[in-house]
């Protein structure tokens, strides 16, 4: 709008047309004449009046027809119009507000009260634009807090979701169905102590793309090139093929929430290299348990069986000594002293193979005790399985795509 008000008068009548430049025409308003409705018409849709000044009664079309095809044109709908007649009963002011008029002047009319209408109109447009601003930006702000919260609502879900995933393969799954949400493209490296191991949502993993994962300066968190950008951390580097640069809010937005997928990913990836650690080192102290459990029970056994052994020959060396000292034909108290030194030797080793039951007994408890282990670390490993499988269950059922953050 420039500084003057633009002022349309549509009067077939030139006398009252200079009658309407006398009354308003000032250093505030300038006057444009038509002497018809369709000559209004196509002088209003090439340059938009501020106000229009329509009289009824006019050859052609009338006013009432006028205003109709003024307020049916996007051009001119919203512009403000002043019907001029001669009329003034109910019936004629009924008929020109169904029109689509705004305001209804009878003929003759004080200049004064002209200007005032004129004014009043000219700062109502003002205001109704100013409310129409104020709406569509609350309007838009509105959708946009809408998207967030949908947006941020996804996060939230993955976040609650990641708890339980017990594999990368999980993982990633559920990060996929986070980004398709935001309608992305995605290809996702993954290191860890196994080595580097590759994911995409929807297509291949070009060479190329590997590359830029795998060379891209992982100190950085953001490296944007046209509308692919990177996203570092620690075990997790993300390549989305797509970002809006045709609406930035999005970008922007997608640029605030992808950091929340990445460092709860970059998180549970290390809680699933530790606890894959962790069930593989108590695996590995089970048949640790089980070998010492195993080597226990045949060294229990041997020396059972070496203590019997040793009693049977012990037992054959005494009657065997018994007979060959009859036939030697030794002195009776040089036999006397052979056998006593002979048994108190033998009852020496006979003490030395009976230690060979509080051996038993100690292996015994050992033995025991290794079992009692073993069968609470199966427990224990157990638990967990179910535990896990349970808590991703629960997940599963009570998840909601529909989430809402007040």
């Amino acid at each position: 709008m420039s500084d003057k008000i633009d002022v349309l008068a549509i009067d077939d009548d030139k006398f009252v047309q200079k009658l309407i430049v006398r009354a308003v025409g000032s250093d505030t308003l300038s006057i444009r004449s038509a002497l018809s409705g369709e000559l209004g018409i196509e002088m209003a849709n090439e340059t938009v009046p501020d106000v229009i000044l329509l009289d009824v009664e006019m050859p052609g079309i009338n006013g009432y027809e006028t205003c109709e095809k003024l307020r049916s044109s996007k051009i001119t709908q919203e512009v403000p119009i002043i019907f001029l007649s001669s009329r003034s009963s109910l019936r004629e002011r009924m008929q020109g507000y169904e029109a689509g008029g705004d305001d209804y002047l009878v003929k003759p009319f004080e200049n004064e009260n002209l200007l005032a209408r004129i004014n009043v109109l000219v700062r109502y447009q003002q205001e109704r634009n100013s409310l129409q601003q104020q709406y569509q930006l609350a309007q838009k702000t509105a959708v946009m807090a809408l998207t967030g919260t949908s947006e941020l609502g996804s996060a939230m879900q993955f976040l609650e979701k990641s708890i339980v995933y017990s594999s990368t393969s999980e993982l990633m799954m559920g990060l996929f169905e986070g980004t398709d949400q935001f309608e992305l493209d995605c290809c996702v490296m993954v290191l860890t102590k196994e080595g580097c191991s590759w994911y995409t949502s929807k297509n291949t993993i070009s060479p190329i793309e590997k590359e830029l994962l795998e060379m891209s300066d992982r100190e950085a968190r953001f490296l944007d090139f046209g509308q692919r950008t990177i996203i570092n951390y620690p075990m997790v580097s993300l390549l989305v093929r797509n970002m809006p640069l045709n609406d930035i809010e999005r970008y922007g937005r997608i640029k605030d929430l992808l950091p929340i997928f990445l460092s709860a990913v970059n998180v549970k990836l290390s809680s699933i290299e530790t606890q894959t650690a962790l069930n593989q080192q108590s695996m590995d102290m089970l048949d640790s348990f089980k070998s010492i459990r195993g080597y226990l029970y045949q060294m229990g056994t041997i020396i059972v069986s070496n203590r019997g052994e040793g009693k049977a020959i012990t037992d054959k060396l005494i009657q065997d000594l018994h007979t060959d000292l009859l036939s030697m034909g030794l002195e009776e108290d040089q036999e006397e002293y052979l056998l006593e030194l002979i048994d108190s030797v033998l009852g020496k080793v006979t003490d030395k193979l009976d230690a060979g039951t509080e051996i038993r007994s100690v292996l015994s408890f050992v033995l025991t005790n290794l079992k009692l282990l073993i069968e609470k670390q199966e427990n224990i490993l157990d638990e967990f399985n179910k535990n896990t499988v349970s808590q991703s269950s629960t997940t599963d059922q009570g998840s909601d795509d529909s989430i809402e953050l007040f």
